[in-house]
C-alpha cells in the first residue's frame, strides 16, 4: 500500500490569494476530488497544509475516508518541509506526493510508479514527460523525509535539490503509453487564467 499525501501549504500567490485546494472543479472542491481519486488506492491521506482551520471543515465532511490534516514544522519553506512532515507519520513504506493544485491526479499512474519502485529498489519513481521532470504526482520512499531534512537545515529548498540527494528513476511518455495512462495526471493550476481555461474545458 501506499500513503497518499496533498501538500497544501502554499500562499497562492498567483491565484490572487484563493486557496487552491478550495476552487471548484467539476462540481466539487479541487481537494475533495484528489481525495476520492487517492482514497481508491491509500488507506492513509494526509493533507500537509498551514491553514488546517480552513481544510478540516471540507475533510470532516468525507467520513469513509482516513484523512490526517497535519501542518509543516518549518512552516512556509515549501514543498520540501511538506514532504518532511509527511514522512514523520507516514504508515506506508512509499509516498504519493502531489500538488493541491493539480486537478488530474491518476491512481493508475501511481500505482503503476510505486510498482516500479519496489521492484527497482529505488528511493523514488519520478515522471519526466517531454523531457520536463514533475517532482510532484512522484512516489517517494518514506526515508526521503531525513534527506528532507537536511536541505532544510541548511536552508536549502529546491525541491530539485531533493532529487540530488536520492537515488531516483525516471518514467517517462512511453512508460505510460504502454500502460494506456494518459499523461495529463501532472498538469496543475497556478494562475485565475489557467483556472478559468481549465474550467472551460472540462465536461
Amino acid at each position: 500500500m501506499i500513503t497518499g499525501v496533498i501538500l497544501a501549504g502554499g500562499l497562492n500567490r498567483r491565484m490572487g490569494g484563493r486557496l487552491k485546494a478550495l476552487l471548484p472543479m467539476q462540481g466539487q472542491p479541487l481537494l475533495l476530488k484528489q481525495l476520492k481519486e487517492m482514497s481508491s488506492i491509500c488507506k492513509q491521506v494526509i493533507v500537509v497544509t498551514n491553514e488546517p482551520e480552513v481544510l478540516l471543515p471540507l475533510l470532516s465532511s468525507v467520513p469513509d475516508i482516513d484523512v490526517q490534516c497535519i501542518t509543516d514544522q518549518y512552516v512556509q519553506k515549501g514543498p520540501l518541509s511538506g514532504i518532511h512532515a509527511a514522512s514523520l507519520i507516514a504508515s506506508e513504506q512509499h509516498l504519493w506526493i502531489v500538488g493541491c493544485d493539480m486537478p488530474f491526479i491518476s491512481a493508475e499512474a501511481a500505482t503503476a510508479m510505486a510498482i516500479l519502485c519496489q521492484e527497482a529498489n529505488m528511493d523514488a519513481v519520478i515522471p519526466v514527460l517531454d523531457g520536463r521532470v514533475h517532482p510532484l504526482h512522484g512516489i517517494y520512499s518514506r526515508l526521503v523525509g531525513s534527506e528532507a531534512e537536511v536541505l532544510l537545515e541548511k536552508k536549502q529548498y529546491r525541491l530539485m535539490g531533493l532529487l540530488d540527494l536520492m537515488d531516483w528513476k525516471p518514467v517517462e511518455n512511453d512508460f505510460f503509453e504502454q500502460q494506456n495512462i494518459p499523461t495529463h495526471f501532472v498538469t496543475n493550476v497556478n494562475t485565475p487564467e489557467e483556472y478559468e481555461q481549465m474550467s472551460a474545458n472540462l465536461p
